[in-house]
C-alpha cells in the first residue's frame, strides 16, 4: 500500500435525495493499494458513497477525483470502478465463461487472448471445470467468485464492494473474505468495501472509515477503531464496550484518578490532555477486564455478581452486577475455567482504559 498516494479523493461531497441528506460535506483520502472498508449503519450513507464513486450518483456538491482527475460527471463505464453487488448480478442465461468475459468485449481481445484471460481468473478464484456452468448450477460462494472474476478481468486498478459477503453463511464468508484479501494484496489494487459487519471489517482493511448519520465519524486502522475511537458511537458501534462516566479529580504520577460514582480507578495518563475537574467518559472493552482466581485488594479490583452468560466457543461472556454498575467482561480461557458463577473479583489494567471527553 502506498499511504502517500491517494488513488481516490473525495472533497466534501454531499448528495441528498429529496429532503433526505444521505452524505453531508464528506471528506475522505483513499490510499493506492488500500482495502478501505467504508463501515455504518443502515441508512448512514456508505452505499450512498459507494455509488457516488462508482459514477451511478453525482454529487450535489464537492467533487470526486480519481487518480488525480476529476471525474464529476463522467458515466460510470468510463470510470474504471467496477462494482460487485450484494446480488451478484449475474446474468442468468449465460454461462461462468460467458459471464467472466462479458467485458472484454469492449477491448475486442483475440479468440485466444480472451480464453488466456478468463483460464486465469478460473485458476486465481478456484473455478476450474465450472466454465460451463449457468450461475443456478453454483453455490452462493462459488457465484461470488464468478462475480470477483468478471469485475477483475479487464485489469482495472480499483475495485468496489457492497457489501458482496452478506449473502454467504458464516463459514463460507470467512473464507471468501480471507481470498479476497490475499487477492487484494497479490495484485495490489486499490478495494473498496462496503459493510455493517463489525468483525468482517477488522478482519480485512486497512483502514476503516466509521459513517454515522451522512457524515464520518472516525477514519482510522482497525487496531485505531477499536482501541481509540474518537467517539462514543464508534466505540459503541464497533465491537462491545462498558461505559462509565467521571470526574478526574487527581492527577498522580502518571496516572488520572477517576471518580465514577463509588468506584474510583486509575487510568494511565499517556497522551491524554484531560486535567482534574475533567469530565470523561470511560470506554473500557470486555476483554481487557480480567476475572481474578482469588480474592485480592489494590486499584482498579473490585467484587461483583454474575447475573448471566453466553458460551461464544472461544470465550465466556458474563454479565456481572457490582452494584450501581453492571461490567460485561469476557474470558478467554473458557476450557480452563468452566462457567463461573456466584461472587467473583475483577481486575482492570490502567492501561487499558480509554478516555473521551463527556459529550453533552
Amino acid at each position: 500500500m502506498n499511504t502517500e498516494k491517494p488513488m481516490i479523493q473525495i472533497s466534501n461531497v454531499s448528495k441528498s435525495f429529496g429532503d433526505f441528506e444521505a452524505i453531508k460535506q464528506v471528506s475522505l483520502d483513499i490510499p493506492e493499494g488500500s482495502f478501505t472498508t467504508l463501515l455504518g449503519p443502515s441508512g448512514c450513507g456508505k452505499t450512498t458513497l459507494m455509488r457516488l464513486i462508482a459514477g451511478f450518483y453525482e454529487p450535489d456538491a464537492g467533487n470526486i477525483y480519481i487518480e488525480g482527475n476529476q471525474v464529476n460527471g463522467l458515466p460510470a463505464f468510463k470510470r474504471n470502478t467496477p462494482l460487485v453487488f450484494q446480488e451478484y448480478a449475474l446474468f442468468p442465461h449465460m454461462t461462468v465463461h460467458e459471464n467472466i468475459s462479458y467485458g472484454l468485449k469492449l477491448q475486442k481481445p483475440s479468440r485466444q487472448e480472451a480464453k488466456d484471460k478468463v483460464d486465469a481468473m478460473l485458476s486465481m478464484f478456484g473455478l476450474q471445470g465450472l466454465q460451463g456452468r449457468l450461475p443456478r448450477e453454483l453455490s452462493g460462494g462459488q457465484q461470488q467468485r464468478v462475480a470477483f472474476a468478471r469485475a477483475l478481468i479487464m485489469g482495472q486498478k480499483v475495485l468496489l464492494m457492497d457489501e458482496p459477503l452478506s449473502n454467504l453463511d458464516a463459514k463460507m464468508r470467512v473464507e471468501v473474505r480471507n481470498e479476497l484479501r490475499e487477492l487484494q494484496q497479490r495484485l495490489g489494487i486499490t478495494a473498496i468495501f462496503v459493510t455493517h459487519d463489525q468483525d468482517e471489517a477488522l478482519a480485512i482493511s486497512d483502514r476503516i472509515a466509521v459513517f454515522n448519520n451522512g457524515r464520518i465519524g472516525q477514519v482510522g486502522t482497525p487496531w485505531d477503531i477499536y482501541f481509540k475511537p474518537q467517539s462514543k458511537f464508534v466505540a459503541d458501534f464497533v465491537g462491545t464496550a462498558n461505559f462509565m462516566e467521571g470526574e478526574i479529580v487527581a492527577e498522580e504520577g502518571e496516572d488520572h484518578v477517576v471518580k465514577c460514582g463509588i468506584l474510583t480507578l486509575r487510568v494511565h495518563r499517556g497522551d491524554y490532555l484531560f486535567r482534574s475537574g475533567d469530565r470523561v467518559t470511560l470506554v473500557i472493552r470486555p476483554e481487557c477486564i480480567t476475572i481474578l482466581d482469588k480474592s485480592t485488594t489494590g486499584d482498579n479490583v473490585w467484587a461483583g455478581v454474575i447475573q448471566k452468560s453466553s458460551f461464544l466457543g472461544r470465550m465466556i461472556r458474563y454479565w456481572i452486577d457490582a452494584s450501581p454498575f453492571e461490567w460485561i467482561v469476557d474470558d478467554a480461557s473458557p476450557s480452563v475455567r468452566g462457567y463461573l458463577q456466584g461472587i467473583v473479583h475483577l481486575a482492570l489494567d490502567k492501561h487499558k482504559i480509554h478516555l473521551l471527553p463527556l459529550e453533552k
